[in-house]
């Protein structure tokens, strides 16, 4: 795994085009993954530092409207909100990670059904192991302002996103994980649980551990290596990389930058033409769309 912590402070609605933008066919693709849109998992957490003991467990799979009101901080069981939110634009959200691997695991994926399905299972295993060290680790404050002190959180909701390829429409294999901002936590001496914020600069501080646990639990997955195995593929022990498919990486990058390039360039020339406005999502989706086309596909 690559990459660092997103943080999302924008409207509820504007999540879920967010991330149906990630993929190729966003329009059509997103919202037939699955029962639902997103999959949903609650991690309690208790015990002391050092010695606390985490279940993770995976609810109903949400769509669109709950998980639009899971961004804007409402349980999903009841709407109710999660104590009192933020209303202003500045209020966090979720924070992200994003669960990926060598390029070379998406095409071998691409290529062979039974490492199809293994790559995905174990991807849901990083997530939960992701999942179950945030809830062992990740901290919220309490306490009156000046005099605020750092405790561990006792529940955290995440909602996990899977996307089968890039916006370029090359195959890539990742999930999009996230954190919801409200957190529970007991009320002082009492036994009473409430709604906090998580404390967000604390899992960015934790994205190296993150990395290390994802990948790891990728790559070391027994069913995934053993499909690999079946499907004559063998995995370098240093980088990851499939060693049999990483001549072809190169073509792919090559194709997905130049994509990008063009719709940067659609988006410069609009802006230039339109310097007080901002472009939608149906605006976008057209861009990606004729940049698709414009590019060959890789052979």
């Amino acid at each position: 795994m690559h990459g660092g912590v997103k943080f999302y402070r924008g409207a509820p609605k504007a999540a879920r085009q967010y991330v149906e933008r990630d993929c190729a066919r966003y329009d059509d693709y997103y919202l037939t993954e699955g029962d639902g849109i997103a999959m949903r998992f609650v991690a309690e957490a208790e015990g002391s530092d050092g010695d606390r003991e985490v279940r993770v467990e995976k609810k109903q799979d949400m769509d669109g409207e709950a998980y639009e009101g899971w961004v804007a901080g409402m349980v999903v069981e009841t709407g109710q909100p999660k104590g009192r939110l933020r209303k202003d634009a500045n209020g966090l959200r979720f924070v992200e990670v994003t669960i990926n691997g060598p390029k070379t695991w998406s095409l071998a994926a691409a290529l062979h059904p039974e490492v199809s399905a293994a790559l995905d299972a174990a991807q849901e295993h990083a997530a939960k192991e992701i999942i179950d060290y945030l809830a062992k680790y990740a901290t919220t404050r309490v306490g009156p302002r000046g005099r605020q002190v750092q405790v561990p959180v006792e529940q955290i909701e995440a909602a996990v996103i899977r996307h089968h390829t890039s916006r370029a429409g090359d195959p890539h294999r990742h999930l999009h994980l996230q954190i919801n901002a409200r957190v529970l936590v007991s009320a002082g001496s009492t036994s009473e649980q409430v709604w906090r914020g998580l404390h967000s600069v604390g899992v960015r501080d934790m994205i190296e551990a993150i990395n290390g646990i994802g990948h790891t639990a990728i790559a070391t997955d027994p069913e995934f290596r053993a499909a690999l195995a079946n499907a004559g593929l063998t995995m370098e022990p240093e980088t990851g990389e499939i060693q049999q498919l990483a001549p072809y990486v190169g073509a792919f990058s090559a194709r997905t930058a130049q994509i990008r390039a063009n719709v940067d360039w659609y988006e410069a020339q609009w802006r230039a033409e339109h310097p007080e406005g901002e472009p939608g999502s149906r605006l976008r989706a057209a861009w990606d769309r004729r940049a698709w086309a414009e590019v060959s596909p890789v052979m």
